[in-house]
């Protein structure tokens, strides 16, 4: 089977690794970190990708086609929702989020989450690819707005939402080691990110194993396989999204 996997650059190394050793043939493209955080922006790049991939399968301009479009993201604050694969299955891992990938499963995910609520998560993808609130750049954020505020207003700032505030909402630092890499920087990193922020730290050994079925095709149900013409719906529920028919004529006007 051939696999065209749509995913977020945090897991860069785990499915890099993951790909070498899957029985199928998977081709990557890899999105930017960060997009999460606007899930409409999200929704539309993934969308985009989708289509420029199926633009290319009907065109011919792919020698040997997907069977399949793969997402490697989970619900991720709705952006996977509304999502549309008009001539291949999509299919797309039933997490709350990239987090839950690296822990192996939603039920683990969730297991930490009850035990542990307050728990700001990272690992070494998120230390290569996104904005963390390491002391460096409180330093750096800071110095930002003294310049354009001045030093009251900057100490203000950074005390409320608009700065450092939302780190009050968070008691535990969770790092999550990899599977196939680990940088002793990386937990110097955590080490250093938790002292500052005041939370205590909590390292989490990662598993692969939802990444090695997403490439492995072990579809149960713990993926939404999506099918053709169908599109992507939240549920509110544990089963995170569920797979709608698309009236003919919505359809066509995606096309």
């Amino acid at each position: 089977m051939r696999i065209h996997l749509i995913a977020c650059q945090v897991f860069c190394r785990e499915l890099s690794a993951a790909i070498a050793q899957s029985p199928n043939i998977v081709a990557v493209s890899w999105m930017p970190q960060g997009l999460h955080e606007f899930p409409g922006k999200l929704r539309e790049a993934l969308q985009a990708e989708i289509d420029r991939v199926e633009g290319q399968i009907a065109a011919g301009a792919l020698k040997f086609p997907p069977d399949v479009i793969a997402l490697g993201y989970g619900l991720c604050s709705n952006g996977t929702a509304g999502l549309i694969a008009r001539t291949r299955p999509l299919v797309v891992p039933r997490t709350d989020d990239c987090i839950a990938l690296f822990l192996g499963s939603q039920e683990r995910y969730m297991e930490y989450f009850t035990q542990y609520p307050g728990t700001y998560w990272f690992n070494g993808g998120w230390l290569e690819n996104a904005l963390l609130p390491t002391p460096d750049r409180y330093a750096a954020m800071r110095a930002e707005y003294a310049a354009l505020y001045g030093e009251d207003n900057a100490d203000f700032l950074m005390e409320s939402g608009v700065g450092w505030g939302w780190i009050k909402n968070y008691r535990t630092c969770g790092y999550i080691s990899s599977t196939c890499y680990e940088n002793p920087a990386w937990r110097q990193e955590a080490a250093g990110m938790a002292a500052h922020c005041g939370w205590e730290l909590m390292e989490v050994p990662g598993s692969r194993r939802l990444l090695d079925a997403l490439l492995a095709g072990d579809w149960g149900g713990e993926f939404l396989v999506c099918p053709p013409g169908c599109a992507t719906r939240e549920t509110g529920l544990a089963d995170k999204l569920v797979a709608v028919e698309m009236p003919a004529a919505q359809n066509q006007n995606q096309e």
